[in-house]
C-alpha cells in the first residue's frame, strides 16, 4: 500500500442512481399494503426503507402509481404514499407485465461506468455556521458544521463513444437516431472515486450535470468539462455483485481535423470556438439535515464565444443580422465524426482587436433561441452522412 493517495491511482466511476425490476413473481396484498416477491429479489435489486418507487402493470390501477417504501425484505416491501400516508392497494396475484422502477437510489448490483478525465474536482461544499457570541474567554466559540452539497467539475478530452450519458444528461434529452435536443430529464448519478492505491472508496451521491462547457483551441485538442452538483458523500464499500465496464479506447479528438460553419457557410478561418450550457441547478436543503435534500432544475441557457481572423466584414456585420443564423462545429477521424449544432444563434456583439501580425476578429454568440433548442446533433454513421453520435 502506498504511503499517501497518489492523484496517477484515482479511478471515476458512475452509475445511474435507480433501477427497474420486471417479474412475474410480484404480486400485491390489500391487508398490510404490501407487494411480494415469491423470487425473493426485491434487496437484490436494492430496494431500500424511504425509497420511491414507480409500480406498473398490475390490472387494477389502485395498485399502480408512485409510492414509499416503508418496510423492506427479500421477498416483501410495504408501502405509503409518497407523503407517507396510508395506502390501500388491492389483492392481485403475479403477473408478468408487473415493474416496479425504483428512483435516486444505487442498485443492488451496480453496473460501473468508467469517466475518462484528466482533472476531477468532487468534495462536499459545506456551509460553516460560526457563532457570534461574545464570551468571556474573548475567544470565538466553535463553529460548526452546517449544510452541504457535492460541487466540482471533472475535465476531460473530447473522444468518441466516451461521454454520450453524461452529455444526454446534461442536455436533458434522449439519444435518437443519433441526434440529441435540450429536454427536461432529470438523470442522477452516483459516482465513485476509487483511490486504488491506499484502498478506499468515496461516492457522491444524487449528481446532475449541472454545467457542460466544450472548447476548441487552435491546434490542439478538444476539451469538455462537467460541472456536477450532488447531495450527499460518503465513504462507500463496493458490493460483491458490481461489475465494472472498461473504458473506451477511442483517440482524443484535435481541432487540427474536422470544419467549422456558420449559416451553412464553412469558416475556414476560424481559430477558436467555445460552448457552454448552464442549467442553473441548485442545492436545495430541509430541516436537521445536513446533505441537500435535492437538486433543483432550472432554465437550461447557452452560450459561447467564436474567434477568428479579420478576413472580410461577414462575420462582422452579422453582429445585427436577422434572421440568426447556426452555428456547427464538426470533428472528423476516418468515417466517424462528431457534430455540435447551435441554432438560430444570435450575435450580440462583436469587435476587432488590432495585434500583430494581424488583426483577429472576436464574435460572441449569445444563447440559441428557446423555439429551436436542438443542441447536439450527430447523423448515424452510413454511406451518405458518415456522420455519428460519440462524445
Amino acid at each position: 500500500m502506498a504511503c499517501f493517495a497518489n492523484g496517477s491511482a484515482v479511478k471515476l466511476y458512475y452509475v445511474l442512481e435507480g433501477a427497474t425490476k420486471t417479474a412475474a413473481t410480484i404480486s400485491a396484498t390489500a391487508s398490510d399494503s404490501s407487494y411480494n416477491d415469491s423470487g425473493n429479489g426485491f434487496l437484490t435489486a436494492g430496494f431500500a426503507v424511504g425509497q420511491i418507487i414507480t409500480v406498473s402493470g398490475f390490472a387494477n390501477a389502485a395498485n399502480n402509481g408512485k409510492r414509499k417504501i416503508a418496510t423492506a425484505a427479500a421477498g416483501k416491501i410495504t408501502v405509503t404514499n409518497v407523503d407517507g400516508s396510508a395506502v390501500t392497494l388491492v389483492d392481485a396475484a403475479a403477473s408478468p407485465a408487473i415493474t416496479i422502477v425504483m428512483e435516486g437510489s444505487i442498485p443492488g448490483n451496480p453496473q460501473f461506468k468508467p469517466i475518462r478525465f484528466v482533472t476531477e474536482g468532487l468534495s462536499p461544499n459545506i456551509n460553516q455556521i460560526e457563532s457570534a457570541e461574545i464570551n468571556q474567554a474573548r475567544q470565538r466559540a466553535p463553529s460548526r458544521g452546517g449544510n452541504y452539497s457535492v460541487q466540482g467539475e471533472i475535465a476531460a478530452e473530447m473522444s468518441f463513444g466516451s461521454f454520450d450519458d453524461l452529455t444526454e444528461a446534461a442536455l436533458q434529452g434522449t439519444w435518437t437516431t443519433d441526434v440529441l435536443i435540450v429536454g427536461s430529464t432529470e438523470r442522477s448519478f452516483a459516482i465513485l472515486e476509487r483511490h486504488t492505491d491506499i484502498g478506499v472508496d468515496y461516492i457522491y451521491r444524487g449528481c446532475r450535470v449541472n454545467t457542460l462547457n466544450i472548447s476548441a483551441p487552435l491546434g490542439d485538442k478538444a476539451g469538455i468539462t462537467f460541472g456536477m452538483i450532488g447531495t450527499k458523500a460518503e465513504a462507500y464499500t463496493v458490493p460483491g455483485g458490481a461489475t465494472f465496464a472498461p473504458a473506451t479506447t477511442s483517440d482524443m479528438m484535435v481541432t487540427t481535423n474536422g470544419s467549422l460553419t456558420e449559416g451553412g457557410n464553412v469558416i475556414a478561418y476560424g481559430t477558436e470556438w467555445n460552448m457552454s450550457l448552464d442549467n442553473g441547478m441548485e442545492a436545495a436543503f430541509s430541516l436537521f439535515q445536513r446533505e441537500a435534500y435535492c437538486v433543483t432544475n432550472g432554465i437550461a441557457a447557452v452560450t459561447g464565444t467564436m474567434n477568428a481572423y479579420l478576413k472580410d466584414g461577414s462575420l462582422w456585420g452579422k453582429s445585427w443580422l436577422k434572421p440568426r443564423p447556426a452555428t456547427s462545429w464538426s470533428w472528423r477521424r476516418a468515417q466517424t465524426a462528431t457534430r455540435l449544432s447551435c441554432r438560430r444563434s444570435a450575435t450580440p456583439r462583436a469587435k476587432s482587436r488590432p495585434a500583430a501580425p494581424e488583426p483577429l476578429f472576436r464574435n460572441t454568440p449569445s444563447r440559441p433561441a428557446t423555439t429551436a433548442p436542438p443542441l447536439c446533433e450527430s447523423p448515424a454513421a452510413n454511406h451518405s452522412a458518415p456522420l455519428r453520435r460519440g462524445f
